[in-house]
């Protein structure tokens, strides 16, 4: 970010901490911004809050589930609550879950499973998981929840956990045809992280409801000490107001037109780079972006647009062929020759992801800002020429 922009960020967060009706203006403007972006419903009473971090702006929603389910079964206060979230989650969703005395009921997910109905508070879905870049296919698990509370009666709602796709799904090419936002009226809240794909300079996260009225009242803090009446749900009080600043400055610098031509340049190096690793042979790519889709010619020229939602990332594995063809090939020595670079490039292990329940070594390319495809060609060629030096490990 050029200097000019961090010097008007910062110095205009230090001069509106001490002017909290225009902080105040501030953050009503973004919460605008998203919840429109999220297609709240015209006429709603959406409502939202920004936050330290993504962990908050989980904890949030799981604990206003928690205790309008509680309201609503007083018979039932001596039973500990359940909330139904996948394998995949991210880890702050399974923190909140033990912070606050609720069983985290994990479905198990992988490319052979899919997402189990169980009786629960609430359902936690992700737009673009940690592990694989996937989004969870919200409208179907809307439409379980559907007939379940047809057959039941019982109304479970939906949080779905944004934290990286929200600000990739409204501008991606998929935007219309995947549905998982205040569209669907089972989704009563939705959270994102503003320092990820939102730009801002420094660390915030979003929460927004559907409607103010999925906040148990009890949850619902006012206070008038600061010059004007403020209704506020959040875990901390005092904080920095320089990230919701230049989350402002953001979303009025590059506008619609702006995200739209980043989140479809981060897809595009994110297919391409997808494909290439797939030519070599050597890998499987977990990650969907680049599929029913034909790159051709250079790096250079378009593809179509994207047919799979997901998050810009390169999600890979060591392909059958490699395993067969290379003695004490790891994706770890991979990354440790991405590091010694300066690529920093992590590998991980998905559990059950293998054959038969096997598990899985996967390494993540996440795209970002400085991962240009000048960048990305250098990271290939240091794959390609780590393999190439593999050449004398090669099986007999």
């Amino acid at each position: 970010m050029p200097n000019r922009k961090i010097y008007l960020i910062i110095s205009g967060g230090i001069e509106f901490l001490f002017q909290s009706t225009n902080f105040v203006r501030f953050q009503e403007s973004c919460i605008s911004i998203i919840a429109s972006l999220w297609n709240s419903p015209p006429g709603t009473n959406a409502f939202g809050s920004a936050t330290t971090g993504s962990s908050e702006a989980v904890m949030l929603p799981g604990l206003a589930m928690k205790i309008k389910w509680q309201s609503q079964n007083l018979n039932r206060l001596n039973t500990q609550p359940n909330v139904i979230i996948g394998e995949n989650a991210h880890i702050c969703v399974k923190k909140f879950a033990e912070y606050f005395d609720i069983e985290a009921r994990c479905v198990p997910v992988s490319r052979r499973t899919n997402f189990s109905l169980l009786c629960s508070i609430g359902v936690f879905v992700t737009i673009g998981t940690t592990l694989t870049g996937h989004y969870d296919p919200v409208e179907e698990i809307s439409k379980m929840l559907d007939i379940y509370e047809r057959d039941t009666g019982v109304d479970i709602p939906i949080h779905v956990d944004a934290v990286s796709g929200g600000f990739i799904a409204p501008f991606a090419p998929t935007s219309k045809s995947f549905v998982g936002d205040f569209r669907l009226p089972r989704v009563k809240s939705i959270n994102a992280s503003g320092h990820k794909y939102g730009q801002a300079l420094l660390a915030v996260g979003w929460i927004i409801w559907r409607e103010k009225e999925w906040i148990p009242s009890v949850l619902l803090l006012e206070s008038s000490y600061l010059r004007g009446t403020q209704s506020a749900y959040t875990l901390s009080f005092s904080r920095s107001n320089i990230p919701v600043v230049s989350q402002y400055y953001q979303f009025n610098q590059q506008g619609m037109v702006g995200y739209s031509e980043k989140t479809n340049r981060y897809l595009r190096i994110a297919r391409i780079l997808s494909w290439e690793l797939g030519k070599t042979g050597c890998f499987v790519c977990l990650s969907g972006v680049h599929l029913q889709e034909e790159i051709k010619g250079s790096y250079c020229q378009e593809g179509r647009p994207t047919i799979n939602p997901g998050i810009p990332a390169a999600v890979f594995t060591l392909s059958n062929k490699a395993k067969k063809l290379y003695r004490n090939l790891h994706l770890a020595n991979i990354s440790d020759a991405l590091h010694s670079m300066k690529f920093p490039v992590p590998n991980y292990t998905l559990k059950g992801w293998g054959d038969n329940g096997s598990d899985l070594e996967a390494m993540r390319i996440v795209l970002r800002e400085e991962l240009t495809l000048s960048v990305m060609q250098k990271m290939m060629d240091i794959i390609v020429a780590y393999l190439g030096n593999h050449e004398k490990d090669r099986a007999a």
